[in-house]
């Protein structure tokens, strides 16, 4: 005989997972869509330096649970470009994946010199072509969220594209123009508007407008729990004017993380480069602020 808490295991994940055979899933329009995802823009005199992309790490299934470990952002390892993603999460964590591994492996477009045009039709053609073979039960809104460089050094140009995939009303592509200055421009998911509260008060800080304003107030919305969609260690990506973008490792709470991923030090000071909710330099063994670097304290306003 089974227990009852078995049984009610059963039914919520009959009620988070339908059947093959079930009737076509219709999203509902006021489902939240999961996640927290911000992006920013670093700029110097000459203008635009780099981007980063942070999200949290949290899944969430109704009547089931929360999972704090799931990976959300992506970067390709040989070739200029980024992801981050929010709303249902299955299928766009497979294919994000995929996409950078056929990029790196030149089997998409890809390169420094490929056009961004060019670049986006291909990455959204491999994204719907994949969501024609997915169980219409289980089709839900995603928004990528889509970063790459055109060129390299000075000449180089950053492009920011926003993707909208939706079972019924179908797929939207929206630039998001890059400013010539440092600035936040784009915060997607359940969390937007906690993320945008905690903005406005380390923007009206002596710090406001800069790349530690920004992933200091995200770690504020996410250590707030206001947003129960949103949760687990965050997780940072950035590209800059030449070579391939960079993953960081993250201090969160005295314990190391990596894509959302608990790890150790072992070999990681040479290979990954550490911040802590502050945005400061880290050394991964020590866990405190790296001594060579400029520490950050934070500002008495937030």
């Amino acid at each position: 005989m089974e227990s009852r808490g078995v049984a009610s295991l059963y039914r919520n994940l009959a009620v988070a997972y339908p059947r093959a055979n079930a009737k076509p899933f219709e999203p509902e329009r006021t489902r939240p869509k999961m996640t927290s995802l911000i992006s920013w823009i670093a700029a110097d005199s000459r203008g635009p330096t780099s981007a980063y992309f942070a999200s949290d790490s949290r899944i969430s299934w109704p009547r089931v649970g929360v999972w704090d470990q799931a990976r959300k952002l992506f970067a390709c390892r040989r070739y200029p470009h980024i992801f981050g993603y929010c709303g249902e999460a299955f299928f766009p964590t497979q294919t994000l994946s995929q996409i950078t591994e056929l990029i790196d492996s030149d089997l998409l477009p890809g390169g420094p010199s490929d056009p961004v045009d060019k670049c986006t039709d291909q990455i959204v053609s491999t994204i719907e072509s994949a969501l024609k073979t997915y169980p219409a039960a289980a089709k839900q809104p995603f928004d990528v969220l889509y970063c790459m460089r055109e060129g390299e050094f000075i000449p180089s140009r950053f492009h920011l594209r926003q993707i909208t995939f939706d079972p019924i009303a179908g797929t939207r592509v929206s630039s998001i123009e890059i400013p010539g200055c440092s600035q936040v421009v784009a915060v997607l998911g359940s969390g937007s508007k906690v993320v945008r509260m905690h903005l406005s008060d380390w923007n009206s800080s002596d710090v406001g407008g800069t790349s530690r304003a920004a992933f200091s107030a995200f770690c504020d919305s996410l250590r707030s729990g206001s947003d129960p969609y949103s949760g687990g260690p965050p997780q940072l990506v950035g590209l800059w004017r030449r070579s391939a973008p960079r993953t960081f490792g993250i201090i969160w709470q005295q314990r190391r993380y990596f894509y959302g991923v608990e790890t150790e030090a072992k070999g990681a000071q040479n290979e990954v480069r550490w911040y802590n909710e502050l945005f400061e330099i880290c050394d991964p063994h020590t866990l405190a602020g790296n001594p060579s670097a400029q520490r950050q304290p934070r500002p008495k306003r937030t």
